[in-house]
Parts: structure tokens; sequence; C-alpha cells
């Protein structure tokens, strides 16, 4: 059953339009068809009609200058990003974070991964005090 949250939700090719925009900050459809070109097929057509959906489901806003249509995300990329670790976590790791990191900590092949993650919730605990 899809709730109003999740018909707002990015598809992934969706995320893919929003990752460029949150990069560029604005464009065009054509700038966002050429970007997604250089990593694998797609059709100028589709990327128009993914943009446009997006634009209806309030993702992406669209100014015109000069009949130059230039896209903007409205959806910030941390919100989106913790709503998806959120679910993420909650489906495969019974709403715990630290169950996430230790799969992750299992799966990486580096000792270097680790320094990092250390690192980064002693940074997280240096931010709370």
């Amino acid at each position: 059953m899809e709730t109003e949250e999740n018909k707002n939700q990015p598809t992934n090719a969706e995320l893919e339009v929003l990752e460029i925009l949150w990069q560029r900050k604005k464009a065009t459809v054509r700038e966002v068809y050429d970007t997604i070109r250089q990593s694998k097929d797609c059709v100028y057509t589709s990327t128009l009609k993914i943009m446009q959906k997006m634009s209806a489901k309030g993702l992406i806003g669209r100014t015109v200058d000069n009949q130059k249509h230039e896209y903007f995300p409205l959806v910030e990329e941390t919100i989106i990003r913790n709503k998806y670790v959120s679910e993420l976590i909650n489906k495969f790791f019974k709403g715990s974070y630290a169950k996430l990191a230790l799969h992750a900590l299992g799966k990486s092949s580096t000792d270097e991964n680790m320094e990092e993650l250390i690192e980064m919730v002693n940074q997280l605990k240096k931010d709370k005090k």
C-alpha cells in the first residue's frame, strides 16, 4: 500500500537526478541528461519526463529565463538520505544503528574503514558535548 509519504519519496532514477542537482545547484534537462549519459545509456525524453514528474511531486523546482528552463532541488540531500537510512535500519536491523555499523564493518576489507568509523564516532561525541 502506497502512503502519501512514499508517493513523494524519490525513485532510483529521481535520486540520480537529485544527486546531479544537489551537486550543481541548478541545471537544464540537457545538462542532467549529458551527465547521466556519461555513465550509462539513456534517452533525453525519458530524462525530461522524469524531471517533469519530479516537479509535480515537489522534489524539484524550475525557473524560466529567456526560454532556458533550469531545474533546482526543493528537497535537502540530508533529509532524503536520513529517510532512506532510517528505512534501511528499521527494515533490516530492527532499528539498531549499532547493528548496521557492525554489519558494515564485517563487510569491510580494510582496517582503514574501521579507523574512519572510529574517527567519526569520536567526532560525534565531541560535537555532542
